[in-house]
């Protein structure tokens, strides 16, 4: 044997020790970091998208050394529908989504109280009280499967019309509006007008095709979905509406697979502060929105007075009533849930 051929299976040895070690260490690598995924319909220059999710993913690597990542995938890329997000979350196709309870009503009852006329002031005491009411356990029975990661309110809900301004509630009779959920299509309808369903991604289209006459909308829609384009006339008026919620939430079961030190993470960088910090994304677009048509000469913005409003609230009046009955035969305490909001029915 000669001296090359000594040398020649050791070396093969060393090389295939060598192999299966890297394999190893790839492989506890691989192990060691966990992808979540989030969905969500709006485009990645949403201004939640900018502002609250892409922030939440790099804050999540940081704090995890690169072990736990939050891959972002916005305008439907992983399929389906809007108002299939929260379903989506609950099976486990994704880990998260960033959603609309207001898009599939039904499942939201209680949450849907947000959306009853005038109960708060604005988008920070919507989101306070929301939070008040999840965690007494109010809204729990709603995300049954979900962990709740944040969940806000946003700026009051206004009118938008395409030909025909709406400067006062007469205005709206017969007027073919999008609605954002149940509850403010019963709106829509308590002041003769036709509610039309349809998530903010269709709304485009449907108006500049003159299918529907304007929108029940917050306004950061102005500029998030170009409305600007197709809209000429911005009723602002004030909270009568109520206000549309938004909800990021993770499936359960992918919540705890998580280590413990991972779950930490997640919880320490969302829930209500998470809430608070994107109800003001929220707020400050609104009004950006409202001062980009204000100066488009070819625009022109309206404001309900508090004449108006208290006019249009009186009318609106027995809905609460209606929604009290409409719990109760679902047997939910309706009456408990506006209690806490500081709301007593005779």
């Amino acid at each position: 044997m000669t001296p090359s051929h000594l040398f020649k299976a050791p070396l093969r040895a060393s090389v295939a020790g060598a192999a299966i070690a890297a394999g190893l260490m790839a492989a506890t690598t691989a192990s060691a970091q966990t992808e979540l995924r989030l969905h969500t319909f709006v485009g990645p220059s949403h201004i939640i998208f900018t502002n609250i999710l892409e922030p939440l993913a790099e804050q999540i690597e940081e704090a995890s050394g690169g072990e736990l990542t939050l891959t972002l995938y916005p305008s439907m890329q992983l399929g389906g529908g809007a108002p299939q997000l929260i379903r989506q979350a609950q099976e486990g196709t994704v880990d998260m989504v960033f959603s609309l309870p207001g898009y599939t009503s039904p499942q939201f009852p209680r949450t849907q109280m947000m959306e009853l006329p005038g109960l708060s002031e604005d988008g920070v005491a919507s989101t306070e009280l929301m939070w008040e009411l999840l965690e007494n356990d109010y809204l729990n029975p709603e995300f049954d499967g979900l962990r709740v990661l944040a969940l806000w309110a946003a700026d009051d809900a206004g009118l938008y019309t395409s030909e025909t301004p709406i400067r006062t509630m007469e205005d709206i009779e017969g007027m073919i509006l999008r609605s954002p959920s149940a509850a403010q299509a019963g709106q829509i309808e308590k002041l003769g007008g036709t509610p039309v369903a349809m998530p903010i991604t269709e709304l485009y289209p449907q108006l500049e095709r003159g299918v529907i006459d304007g929108a029940m909308v917050p306004f950061t829609t102005i500029l998030d979905f170009r409305m600007y384009e197709v809209a000429n006339y911005f009723t602002l008026t004030g909270p009568i509406f109520g206000r549309s919620q938004f909800t990021v939430v993770m499936n359960e079961d992918s919540y705890n697979s998580l280590s413990e030190e991972h779950q930490a993470i997640i919880d320490d960088l969302t829930g209500i502060e998470l809430s608070r910090q994107a109800t003001q994304v929220y707020l400050d677009r609104a009004d950006e929105s409202v001062e980009f048509v204000r100066n488009d000469p070819d625009k022109e913005v309206i404001e309900f007075s508090e004449e108006e409003q208290a006019r249009v609230l009186d009318t609106l009046s027995p809905i609460y009533a209606e929604w009290v009955e409409e719990m109760d035969a679902q047997g939910i305490d309706g009456r408990a849930m506006l209690a806490v909001a500081g709301i007593e029915l005779d």
